[in-house]
């Protein structure tokens, strides 16, 4: 089908291609989505902010420095009592005085220091790991992307060809309508043989009206995948022919696969290790803690607000000190978080076996799916060529009188059958291959 191989550079003739237009090939539209999709955009933020996970965590284990300040004012001053006896009052009697004075202010500055906690140094390990794991994510996301954007990209150039077919269809259809025009004014063919020629120019049409607006809406999912305005004119420079001929090659099946460093796996065996370092930490949570601590205050007492005039007395406080927290009992939550995080162990460990079983079976059905794929392209690549040459003679026929109108009726519509095959059939090797290569983890490899 040499046709559908120059169909990028028919349709940018067709459209008049401004110099603005965006020109991308597959592996140039791919490039282009792991730099601006919306997808990629949001997996690097996540791989972002996981990083200052990480910095929130180091912060913790810094001096930690908290100022503050408070304001009381005694609208009514506390009454203490005291024995009688110390102001010379009968023993067994009480007096009522008043310490304090209405109007106070302090001032506080408290600067700590972790020494010894062993849940940070856990928790600072397990964030560094989560980061890695965001980061497998970041890479799993870019294949899917990968896989997308190829999706999109076969997809519109399946509706350009399936376009441009049907194209070439109503041509010859218009151009076997005039010819019929004449023969039936020679007397030559009845009137019901032109209707059909009509009838199916018409259904054609229809056809074209409906695939053309699919390919508007092809072309917009690609750019959405891409990351690029809805509105932005792209031209697509690969075609199906050349993708095909690139990728129909039963020796992809032979490569050596990359299971080891597979998107999947890597999640998994980080996952695992995320919920080792948890478990870690829930067990440490027994442990005391440390801290070192200096605190300074400055308190001021007045009868009146005078708190910002120069020469009134403060008094100042200053204490240095060490906290040690040692649990002892907390009704068994601790004891029963450990036992939650050994079995979110045992299920990230289960999640691997499963990540590799799964993995597994990827790839005995890409590759079942790939060889079925060939088969059906090579099939159907025969099939066209045998739809063709039936058409060409039924055509003949036709025009010397022999076939009749729904003769030829039925030579066109299985050769336009035919050919919408054929492009699926094309669509559906690429998009094995790209499975294909998703499962082996091998993208842009020679066979």
């Amino acid at each position: 089908m040499k046709r559908v191989a120059t169909l990028g550079i028919l349709i940018a003739l067709a459209t008049g291609m401004n110099a603005q237009d965006r020109v991308l090939s597959l592996r140039e539209a791919q490039e282009l989505a792991l730099e601006q999709s919306y997808a990629m955009r949001a997996a690097d933020m996540d791989l972002e902010a996981t990083r200052r996970e990480v910095k929130e965590v180091i912060a913790t284990g810094l001096p930690q420095v908290n100022a503050n300040m408070e304001y009381q004012q005694l609208l009514q001053i506390p009454v203490s009592l005291i024995p009688g006896e110390f102001l010379g009052m009968e023993p067994g009697t009480f007096a009522e005085v008043q310490f304090g004075l209405e109007y106070n202010f302090t001032g506080t500055v408290t600067a700590s220091q972790l020494l010894v906690d062993g849940t940070y140094f856990v928790g600072l390990k397990a964030a560094r790991t989560a980061v890695e794991l965001t980061r497998n994510a970041r890479t799993k996301t870019a294949v899917e992307v990968r896989v997308a954007v190829a999706d999109a990209y076969y997809t519109t150039l399946v509706a350009e060809a399936n376009l441009d077919i049907l194209g070439d269809n109503l041509s010859s259809v218009e151009d076997l309508l005039r010819e019929s025009e004449a023969l039936y004014d020679a007397g030559l063919i009845e009137e019901q043989d032109l209707d059909q020629l009509m009838l199916n120019r018409n259904q054609i049409q229809n056809n074209i009206d409906n695939t053309e607006r699919y390919v508007e809406i092809a072309r917009k999912s690609l750019n959405f995948l891409l990351g690029i305005p809805l509105s932005e004119e792209v031209v697509l420079s690969d075609d199906i022919d050349k993708l095909v001929e690139i990728n129909n090659n039963p020796a992809f099946l032979q490569r050596d696969r990359q299971l080891e460093t597979h998107p999947d796996i890597l999640i998994a065996r980080t996952n695992v290790m995320v919920q080792d370092l948890t478990l870690r930490g829930a067990k440490v949570a027994y442990y005391p803690s440390l801290n070192l601590f200096l605190t300074h205050q400055q308190n001021a007492q007045r009868n009146a607000f005078n708190f910002t005039e120069s020469g009134q007395p403060w008094f100042p406080a200053t204490i240095l000190g060490v906290n040690m927290n040692i649990p002892i009992f907390s009704g068994f939550q601790r004891n029963h978080n450990v036992k939650r995080m050994e079995i979110e162990l045992e299920k990230s460990q289960m999640q691997l076996t499963q990540a590799e079983e799964n993995l597994k079976l990827d790839q005995t059905r890409s590759m079942a799916d790939f060889e079925n794929a060939l088969r059906v392209w090579e099939t159907q690549k025969q099939s066209v060529a045998l739809a063709e040459r039936i058409s060409e003679r039924t055509s003949v026929k036709y025009k010397e009188g022999v076939a009749g109108s729904t003769d030829l009726n039925v030579a066109r519509t299985q050769l336009l059958n035919e050919q919408g095959r054929y492009i699926d059939a094309a669509l559906q090797l690429l998009n094995a291959k790209q499975q294909l290569d998703k499962a082996f983890n091998l993208f842009d490899e020679e066979p």
